[in-house]
């Protein structure tokens, strides 16, 4: 008697059948009209890319995830593309730099990520995205994406979320001005990430007299900058140099921003944050519905990514996870 054929699917992806598959076309349909409603107009890259143009785009923990071969024709080394904001920037440098600024772009694609066979999470992730390309950084765009988000999850059927937004320079700046090596500074923010007093506390006592009593004062506190809009007014008491107090302002515009057009009540600041901590270079945010303990969005503002592919501009963008989306609106239906 033949063998059955082992008919499976690839740890990490999965068939969406029709049910599931009308919730993501209603996800992706109302959040692109919103997209479309605030200028961005839709861009369409490729699954695969070489891993060395790609390589100029990704972080070192998006490049420890990509799917790799060999291109067979070529011989270069392909990849199945795990981020589509590096894909956006190539072509923003290359194709589209004759095009003026601002660009506002979106997609609606899926990426690849491999992940610790250990893990739960899903290796192919579905996406839809925006990215906001400017001559300059400034708080007003910053403020415009976290307000197109939270009208985008609004129009989908969600209430009940918080985004919290943060920035990597406001830590990076901190850490910046201690006289230690950077592996101990990468020791520091992972703790602090975590919110870790205890070992924070251990580690500091590591570094002895290195550290101040200011400065240890000031490393405590970054744990714990978590919250409403005060957490603005506590930051910018112990700002210590202009580059938090430059964070701080920043910030302190976009919540006014946000107060006007009527979003502050979504939003949480948290200011210890480190998130993408080396890919992004300024405010950052995520979102989180009740009842799901994953990410729905994640963004940021990413200033040096286009520059890798050889044009100097500034970017913001954010994607949301359109699974963990359904999986929120079938918690609250």
């Amino acid at each position: 008697m033949a063998k059955a054929p082992n008919i499976s699917l690839p740890q990490g992806v999965r068939d969406i059948l029709p049910e599931e598959a009308q919730k993501i076309g209603f996800v992706e349909r109302t959040v692109l009209s919103v997209f479309e409603g605030y200028g961005f107009k839709r861009i369409i890259t490729p699954l695969l890319e070489y891993v060395d143009v790609l390589s100029l785009g990704t972080g070192e923990w998006l490049r420890e995830r990509v799917l790799k071969f060999v291109d067979p024709t070529t011989g270069r080394i392909m990849a199945i593309r795990p981020d589509i904001t590096p894909q956006i920037a190539r072509v923003v440098a290359t194709r589209m730099r004759d095009c003026p600024l601002p660009l506002k772009l979106c997609y609606n694609e899926n990426v690849l990520r491999y992940q610790d066979p250990t893990s739960a999470k899903s290796k192919e992730l579905l996406q839809i995205g925006a990215e906001y390309i400017t001559e300059e950084p400034s708080p007003e765009v910053d403020a415009e994406m976290i307000v197109m988000a939270v009208e985008a999850l609004r129009s989908i059927g969600l209430e009940d979320f918080r985004i919290d937004i943060g920035d990597v320079g406001f830590v990076r700046a901190i850490l910046r001005g201690l006289e230690l090596d950077e592996h101990e500074k990468v020791l520091l923010k992972d703790v602090i990430a975590k919110k870790d007093t205890s070992g924070l506390e251990e580690l500091l006592k590591g570094f002895g007299d290195r550290i101040s009593r200011e400065e240890r004062d000031i490393l405590f506190t970054l744990t714990s900058l978590y919250g409403e809009e005060e957490i603005i007014e506590r930051a910018m008491s112990f700002s210590r140099n202009r580059a938090t107090e430059e964070v701080v302002e920043n910030m302190h515009i976009v919540l006014e921003i946000l107060k006007k057009r009527g979003v502050k009540g979504f939003i949480t600041v948290d200011l210890g944050e480190v998130r993408g901590f080396d890919y992004y270079t300024g405010m950052i945010f995520e979102g989180f519905a009740s009842g799901i303990g994953k990410p729905i969005l994640s963004g940021g503002r990413y200033d040096t990514l286009i520059e890798r592919f050889g044009y100097r501009c500034a970017s913001t963008g954010f994607a949301f996870d359109v699974e963990n989306i359904v999986s929120a609106l079938n918690t609250h239906t």
